[in-house]
């Protein structure tokens, strides 16, 4: 029905007790004659015990908020990160559903305005991120799925960032580590915001003077994080080198082998592996086992070779199961 479509469900148990939810929160209601959406909770209101135990005697499975307001209840499951994925009633899939959900508003808050806040408010994330994964498993096999098998242009950054993290936890990266390897996928093109849009969605081959100025944007990235401020080396370092070929062909610097660092090397991996996969201006997205191939195929000059076999390792359970022996053709 169409005024169905301008509400979307959200789980009761996604709401923190004492806090206030900062959109409205409606019930569902059915009768013969129609169906209603009823104001339950006021974006200002706090969301009680009282109101929380009525959902659970009445059991009250979804709760709806508006479709435009969905930005502010993305920014609250943000504010609460700690308390939903430490919600052992909330179904692990559903907690990874709201992680991803969360984080990719997160994204698309910083691409439109690369401020101080939203790049503390990242890195916040990323720390919270890592602790979810290391300390839940089956969090970490779900939030995978979700990465290779989901394309909408708006979550593929989310979804690199989940394999990214998985990957650098089976390479034996530490918390520290690991958490200066997610902040670092998520901020790593942040300096494409000061090139235009005309320029990075355009369509067709760029000029030699654009690709000089898309070229820019790793070096562009670095300032503006130094001028926010940091915390890891591993988020400077992955914003200048991950466009860094293992041949020395790639640029700013044109670094090749040992010369760059290695969560230079997995961000070389992660971005090409993005840019085949995610739907682009340019091409459509492939499926992740044509993007390993074509990696390997057409590419491997960009990776460090050893690095790569081990990525593709990595897939293999989640993403190539139904293709049983093409992973270990594609390691030879």
């Amino acid at each position: 029905m169409e005024y169905e479509i301008s509400y979307l469900p959200i789980r009761p148990d996604s709401l923190k007790t004492n806090t206030t939810v900062g959109c409205d929160i409606y019930l569902l209601t059915r009768t013969m004659a129609e169906v209603r959406f009823v104001l339950y909770c006021k974006r200002d209101a706090v969301f009680d015990e009282a109101k929380k135990e009525m959902l659970v005697v009445q059991k009250i499975k979804s709760l709806f908020i508006k479709k435009e307001e969905q930005p502010a209840f993305f920014d609250y499951l943000e504010n609460n990160f700690q308390h939903i994925v430490s919600d052992t009633n909330i179904p692990s899939d559903e907690r990874t559903k709201i992680v991803h959900r969360a984080a990719t508003n997160l994204v698309k808050d910083l691409f439109a305005d690369p401020s101080t806040g939203n790049i503390e408010r990242i890195k916040a994330f990323a720390h919270n991120m890592v602790d979810y994964v290391i300390e839940d498993s089956k969090a970490a096999e779900s939030l995978l799925k979700i990465a290779v098998h989901e394309y909408d242009s708006y979550t593929h950054a989310v979804n690199v960032v989940a394999i990214g993290t998985l990957f650098g936890q089976k390479l034996g990266l530490g918390p520290k580590g690991l958490k200066g390897l997610c902040a670092g996928i998520l901020l790593h093109d942040v300096g494409k915001t000061k090139i235009s849009t005309d320029i990075l969605n355009k369509k067709g081959k760029l000029t030699e003077g654009e690709f000089g100025i898309v070229k820019k944007h790793p070096e562009l990235g670095v300032e503006i994080l130094e001028e926010t401020g940091i915390e890891f080396k591993e988020e400077l370092i992955i914003t200048l080198q991950h466009h860094e070929n293992d041949d020395g062909s790639g640029y700013p610097y044109g670094l090749k082998k040992d010369e760059i660092h290695p969560c230079g090397k997995i961000a070389r991996i992660l971005d090409v592996y993005d840019a085949l996969t995610a739907n682009r201006s340019y091409r459509d997205a492939v499926r992740p086992f044509d993007a390993l191939k074509e990696m390997k195929y057409g590419m491997l000059n960009c990776f460090d070779i050893d690095l790569f076999k081990k990525f593709i390792c990595f897939f293999g359970p989640y993403d190539l199961r139904e293709k049983k022996g093409k992973s270990d053709r594609l390691q030879n």
